[in-house]
């Protein structure tokens, strides 16, 4: 068997020598990052904010950053150039844009960070964000349109693309346009006159999150019409539970889904709307839109068919007085994002302005969606500082610059999470906010400055909202900790085992009894559990929770960036200087050793060696490591010297 690396260097050879890559975020704008995977899922090269900044902390070990100067210092540059203001942004990728295939008349686009399909003589296109897991879904579906206009003192409403006409898709280099006709008709008395053509063109480009929906009517000159109402139609919203409509021009949002209904909504003004989920947090979804031309927006249809959940939105666009022939043209830019501070209208209408100016640049595709581990940038910048400011390594980064960015951060942490926790319980993901609370004590122990420790208290506090409290059966309390204070009831190892290694090192500052009570109750939690696969059994720990009906609930640490924080706790508690916390880990020692020990030998099992450096895979079953196993397994078997 192969051992465990009780070096650091081997392990960050590996990710330099395998994964270490540059990436042409724009025209002259070169990065080097770590990209997810070394032999791309699907082809991806996906370079994730939230990982490179645990590559950091780990490559901020001061023997590797001292062996790998220039890569730490390209990475830390990487994950600083995907900060902007309050937003930090998810990842970026290198252009894709492969065709899959058609099945029942639906065909599939893979794009660089969007799943994109078409049925075009249905009129409907869909388009969501793209990932390598579970959260990969159809976010929008882009159908149910319809013309109105005045003939002959008549009002009239037809709706597009549902006679099974058929369209065009074309691709061109990068970019993939998709197109739908027909005749726009209408019964005049005993017959039915033909007023023209209405075309939708639909334009995705691989070096880009946005595109653009363009509908264009070309009325016949023999014919005379009024007050004609162009529509860009958003349908299915309700299955991903969207339920707010928000404009520019309205500081509250314009609409919130009630009861089953249709409502129509005046959006004079508003050159920017967005439907959104109505939660806002690191993953909640939304579909962004600026017009594109000079026709305004007029309104919006609002269509509820499942209370509290939108079903249809169109947008209205309005022409009015009389039209004998010509073309009248409404169109977007569209952007969907699956994590954003939603209430920014401003500066989501500014990204979209300023990525449509861009487009015939070549550049990176950029997800505007924000980190949901925003807690790991802050938490990476922290460590960068620390080892900086004790002299340990030479950077191009002043330890001022650093810090400067910590404070940046956190500020802004603050501002749109912690102080908003009581407005919007779930905004926050426990192990997003337990990094937070590491980056700051590092600070704290770096620098000594009073306000992190009193960030410190605050912030323990509102972590100790997601503590589940339960009896375990045996007469002793036992708790787990939640992924969103208000999610469903399961107590994910990963959010469980970062909440007590953040508990166990703010207790060193914070004088809260509180904190070795949490920390003691969360020990309870942990167990082991056999997960049985197709390709054999896995022997690892799992985390318990009780709920308030008395169901018992686990989840498991398959997945070895899991394992890596648990035993990152359990280190960190081992070698805690405060006598509470050493009292309960020699309380826990032998279940601790026990819960170690099956660790260890399922990291063990995920080692490979090259000549060129250790790599710990994603878990025992697969095929190579990813950005955030190998940093995250690593830091669990060696920790941090200035955690």
């Amino acid at each position: 068997m192969i051992r465990l690396p009780t070096n650091a260097i081997p392990a960050a050879e590996f990710l330099v020598r395998h994964l270490y890559r540059p990436i042409e975020v724009t025209a002259g704008s070169r990065y080097f990052a770590v990209v997810e995977t070394e032999h791309g899922t699907f082809g991806d090269n996906w370079f994730w904010n939230d990982d490179n900044a645990k590559v950091l902390e780990f490559m901020s070990r001061p023997e590797v950053w001292r062996r790998f100067p220039q890569e730490t210092s390209e990475i830390l540059r990487f994950v600083r150039s995907m900060c902007h203001g309050p937003f930090i942004f998810r990842r970026v990728s290198t252009p894709q844009l492969d065709l899959i295939g058609t099945e029942g008349g639906v065909t599939t686009y893979r794009h660089s960070l969007m799943q994109l399909r078409y049925d075009l003589a249905q009129g409907a296109v869909v388009a969501g964000v793209r990932f390598h897991d579970e959260r990969n879904a159809d976010a929008l579906m882009l159908h149910g349109n319809y013309v109105a206009f005045t003939y002959r003192g008549r009002r009239f409403k037809e709706p597009v693309g549902r006679d099974g006409s058929g369209g065009h898709a074309e691709r061109d280099g990068h970019r993939l346009r998709l197109r739908h006709a027909s005749e726009l008709q209408c019964n005049a008395g005993w017959q039915r006159r033909r007023l023209g053509e209405i075309a939708y063109t639909y334009t995705f480009d691989a070096m880009s999150m946005l595109f653009e929906v363009e509908a264009v009517l070309d009325l016949d000159p023999g014919i005379a019409v009024s007050d004609v109402v162009l529509t860009i139609g958003h349908g299915g919203l309700a299955y991903c539970f969207f339920n707010n409509i928000v404009t520019d021009a309205s500081a509250a949002p314009l609409f919130g889904a009630g009861k089953p209904g249709t409502r129509s909504l005046d959006a004079a003004g508003a050159s920017y709307y967005a439907i959104r989920q109505g939660h806002i947090s690191g993953d909640s979804l939304a579909v962004h839109s600026i017009p594109r031309g000079p026709q305004p927006l007029a309104g919006f249809e609002a269509a509820v068919e499942i209370q509290g959940r939108l079903d249809r939105i169109v947008a209205r666009y309005e022409f009015p007085g009389p039209h004998r022939g010509g073309r009248l043209v409404a169109a977007e830019h569209k952007l969907i994002t699956a994590g954003g501070f939603y209430d920014r209208v401003a500066d989501y209408a500014a990204f979209i302005k300023r990525e449509s100016a861009a487009s015939a640049e070549p550049r990176a595709a950029y997800d505007f969606s924000i980190s949901y581990d925003y807690g790991v940038t802050l938490n990476a910048f922290a460590k960068c500082f620390a080892v900086a400011s004790a002299g340990d390594v030479d950077t191009p980064f002043p330890p001022e610059e650093l810090r400067s960015i910590v404070d940046q951060i956190m500020t802004h942490y603050f501002e749109l999470y912690v102080d908003r926790h009581a407005a919007q319980p779930n905004a926050i993901f426990s192990r997003e906010l337990a990094f937070v609370i590491l980056g700051i004590a590092t600070m704290y122990r770096a620098t000594g400055g009073e306000d992190y420790r009193r960030r410190l208290v605050r912030l323990c506090e509102v972590l100790l909202d997601f503590e589940v409290r339960f009896d375990d059966h045996t007469g002793t309390p036992a708790s787990a900790f939640l992924m969103r204070k208000d999610s469903p009831r399961a107590p994910y190892v990963d959010c469980h085992s970062a909440v007590l290694l953040a508990l166990t090192q703010a207790a060193r500052y914070v004088a809260d009894p509180r904190l070795p009570a949490a920390i003691a109750a969360g020990l309870r939690s942990y167990g082991l559990e056999t997960c049985r696969f197709a390709g054999g059994l896995l022997d690892t720990v799992q985390t318990l929770m009780i709920d308030e009906h008395g169901t018992y609930r686990t989840e498991n640490a398959f997945w070895n960036f899991k394992a890596g924080l648990t035993l990152r706790f359990f280190l960190a508690l081992r070698e805690a200087a405060d006598p509470r916390l050493r009292a309960i880990a020699e309380r826990n020692r032998e279940r601790i050793e026990l819960i170690e020990a099956v660790i260890r030998r399922q990291l063990e099992n995920s080692v490979t060696e090259h000549d060129d450096g250790i790599e710990l895979r994603c878990s025992v079953l697969s095929a190579e490591t990813n950005s955030e196993s190998q940093p995250w397994a690593m830091l669990g078997l060696l920790g941090h010297p200035y955690a």
